[in-house]
């Protein structure tokens, strides 16, 4: 018997999709969430078909076997919906369930990694292992929402102990969203210079950055203050307000 051809009318985007090891593409053998959320939550049968994702930007038509866990055959396939250039988004640490708002929009927005990191004025501190704990749940959420998303590359979650070090750690140039004296818009900064490869965004907490932040932020390299416009937003949907704009811009 011959092989069999994938349907001409399954796209990426119209199949259940999900996020995987590469080691699963090599064995066909599915890990058991995926074999409970497609063959249990969604009732996919044997020779229906689903997409696979290894975070790295590898996309894979997978149909299904007739045992549960199996696959019958998989097909290389592709989808164009990255930014085309990073996007780092910085946000001081702020309540765990605006963090998560953060991090679902900024996945869907397009952005490749999502830090924290606790500034002056973060209504939060977290020891070491409360940070640990919500790094491993906010990076599940991502995988949930670049799934949903059609994202090929699965968006990084860190959580740092120290704001300084996440400042440096970021690609440049830096966009702090931030209020200050005479700051330039977004769009306007962005004119100024050509599409780069890479950049970040920086977020305040609710409270804003303190005198001695912005102090200190204005003597670091590449970085600039940019307004998002003539409305204050909250400080969980400023990135993906951001991010929205940069898209329009060059995307």
């Amino acid at each position: 018997m011959g092989r069999r051809r994938v349907p001409q009318t399954l796209s990426p985007r119209a199949l259940p999709r999900f996020f995987v090891p590469k080691s699963v593409l090599e064995a066909r053998l599915l890990p058991d969430a995926v074999v409970h959320h497609a063959r249990r939550v969604l009732r996919l049968e044997a020779g229906e078909w689903i997409c696979l994702l290894d975070g790295e930007g590898g996309v894979y038509l997978a149909e299904l076997g007739t045992e549960a866990d199996r696959i019958a055959q998989v097909v290389p396939s592709q989808l164009d919906t990255e930014l085309p250039f990073a996007v780092s988004v910085l946000q001081s640490l702020i309540h765990a369930d605006k963090a998560e708002t953060v991090v679902r929009l900024g996945v869907q927005g397009g952005a490749t990694a999502l830090h924290f990191a606790a500034s002056a004025r973060s209504l939060v501190q977290w020891d070491a292992a409360k940070r640990a704990r919500y790094a491993q749940r906010w990076q599940t959420i991502a995988q949930e929402e670049a799934a949903l998303a059609c994202r090929a590359w699965l968006p990084r979650v860190q959580l740092w102990d120290d704001w300084h070090a996440a400042i440096a750690s970021l690609p440049r140039p830096v966009l702090v969203l931030d209020e200050w004296e005479g700051v330039m818009p977004l769009k306007q900064r962005c004119r100024r210079m050509p599409m780069p490869s890479a950049l970040s965004l920086v977020v305040g907490p609710e409270g804003g950055f303190s005198p001695a932040e912005r102090e200190w932020l204005q003597t670091q390299p590449e970085t600039y203050a940019v307004s998002l416009g003539s409305r204050v937003l909250r400080t969980e949907t400023a990135a993906f307000y951001a991010l929205a704009q940069l898209a329009a811009l060059w995307e």
